[in-house]
């Protein structure tokens, strides 16, 4: 009698091992546990019920090639929870597709995490950078009654190693006395990139050209951004998620550089990468990071 080898086993009630039988008892499990996960009065998983069950009642054995890929990242990577959960990264990209229904999602699973309310939004706060007003818009008709009476968890979250809060690393030194780019502070943007990323953006000499007053005005607010909630490194993992997303090849190269600079380790960059490409592109935008970050990596 031939006994069968155990590969992947269980996964939220999943038998990742058989693609030929999902049972309804399997079915009933795992759908069991998304609605648990986050309680049973939260909306918010709502979308992971019913997304799940439509592949799970027309194409069950997807959804558990789906499930595989998803355990390899918790099994076979050294990767925190907290990031390979994807929660931060998610509602980042939701605040930029206007998808209502994951910011709330995400908020509540980062609620359950520990995440404060400061937190949150200074990672809000990192997706205005590129999702604007309409993006704020969003993120109030999904979430602005929470924020108004959010409850933090006592529970202390567990960040990658050397993951901090480090406000001096942002500034590069302006002069706050005027609002006018002066050469010291070109010379000090330029020079906080050749010490930290070794190279300065196009971007950068661009702007000191054609509108100098908003690249002293643009820095400022992304020195800004974060008020010592979250890690530092946060906001090159962010950038990395986003740029990843839209296809941003000078912005892609530029957080990793910074993240590297900033002790992401090369798990995580990947990582990162990995779950953008997963979660909104496809595989196939791997070619274009491969061709981005070649001798980066």
């Amino acid at each position: 009698m031939t006994v069968a080898t155990s590969v992947y086993g269980l996964r939220n009630g999943l038998d990742l091992d058989n693609l030929d039988l999902t049972t309804d008892q399997e079915i009933d499990s795992h759908l069991t546990h998304q609605r648990k996960e986050r309680g049973p009065l939260d909306p918010g998983p709502l979308y992971a019920m019913t997304s799940s069950a439509l592949m799970l009642y027309t194409r069950p054995d997807f959804a558990k090639l789906e499930a595989r890929v998803l355990d390899g990242w918790y099994r076979d990577m050294p990767i925190k929870p907290i990031i390979a959960h994807s929660s931060f990264a998610n509602l980042h990209t939701y605040i930029n597709q206007g998808w209502e229904t994951g910011i709330e999602n995400c908020t509540r699973g980062l609620q359950g995490w520990g995440v404060t309310r400061a937190q949150l939004m200074e990672a809000v706060a990192h997706a205005r950078l590129s999702a604007g007003p309409r993006g704020m818009q969003w993120v109030y008709r999904a979430i602005g009654i929470i924020l108004g009476d959010y409850v933090e968890q006592p529970r202390e979250i567990d960040w990658p190693a050397g993951w901090a809060p480090d406000m001096a690393a942002f500034q590069c030194g302006l002069d706050s006395s005027t609002r006018l780019l002066t050469d010291a502070d070109r010379r000090a943007i330029e020079n906080w990139y050749d010490r930290t990323t070794g190279e300065v953006p196009r971007w950068i000499a661009w702007l000191a050209k054609h509108d100098p007053t908003s690249l002293k005005a643009y820095r400022a607010r992304w020195e800004g951004t974060f008020r010592g909630a979250l890690p530092k490194q946060m906001m090159p993992y962010l950038s990395i998620r986003h740029n990843t997303v839209i296809g941003n090849r000078e912005g892609l190269r530029e957080a990793v550089l910074l993240g590297k600079a900033w002790g992401m380790t090369h798990d995580y960059i990947v990582n990162t990468i990995v779950q953008s490409v997963h979660y909104f592109t496809g595989v196939e935008r791997l070619s274009m990071v491969d061709e981005v970050l070649d001798g980066v990596l």
